[in-house]
């Protein structure tokens, strides 16, 4: 299988801390450079994004929600839902809440700050609703060793880069306190950093950040 992925994006890292867990055997391919991703990789990607997942037959699966799902039930082993289907149901709540209402809404505050003119009043909506998401998120994690617990879940994947992205969030918008409100999951980076998976891709995910901020120099100079 070949999965195509950004170090940096956190859609990509959700999948990649997925297959890593499970072990999964993947080709991991970069898209062609560039942001927009260039309007050539449709021919790949329908929606022009990533991640990418092509099966070994030779399927294309796109959305790191299905994506996830998919590889779940393709390789059941070990088991990032549990077995109860009230619990399942927890879990993928959460996993979409941060999706939903913490990551989709720090992605857009990203392009609020990166605009020369500043609309301030959506800057403040979204920001409303990223601590809504932070506050739901926070009330229902665990203290460890995993995001909602003893066992290792989908959460952990979607919590891992959601996290690791908030370190540079901080630092462009200037709210260095912004997790103040939230200590389990400004934590939550150290404990993921302590499973080989999650660890390789707040790894991978850092090498990207570094690559990024140097190509953003060059772009200034």
């Amino acid at each position: 299988m070949k999965l195509y992925s950004r170090p940096l994006s956190p859609y990509s890292s959700i999948v990649r801390a997925l297959a890593y867990i499970k072990d999964v055997p993947l080709k991991i391919i970069a898209p062609p450079p560039g942001f927009p991703i260039p309007e050539e990789f449709r021919a790949i990607s329908p929606m022009n994004r990533i991640p990418v997942l092509i099966t070994g037959s030779g399927e294309t699966i796109v959305e790191s929600v299905v994506i996830a799902e998919y590889l779940e039930e393709r390789f059941p082993e070990p088991a990032l839902l549990p077995p109860d289907s009230k619990d399942r149901a927890l879990v993928r709540m959460f996993a979409r809440i941060t999706d939903l209402d913490v990551l989709t809404p720090m992605m857009k505050l990203f392009e609020l700050h990166s605009v020369p003119k500043r609309n301030n009043a959506e800057i403040d909506a979204q920001f409303a609703r990223l601590h809504h998401g932070l506050a739901a998120i926070e009330a229902r994690m665990a203290q460890g060793p995993f995001a909602l617990g003893d066992d290792i879940s989908f959460a952990d994947a979607w919590l891992t880069p959601t996290r690791f992205i908030f370190n540079n969030f901080r630092a462009m918008t200037g709210r260095h306190d912004l997790l103040d409100a939230y200590p389990k999951f400004d934590a939550y980076q150290q404990i993921a950093s302590q499973h080989p998976a999650l660890s390789r891709v707040l790894g991978e995910m850092t090498d990207g950040l570094k690559i990024f901020l140097s190509e953003l120099e060059m772009g200034a100079a």
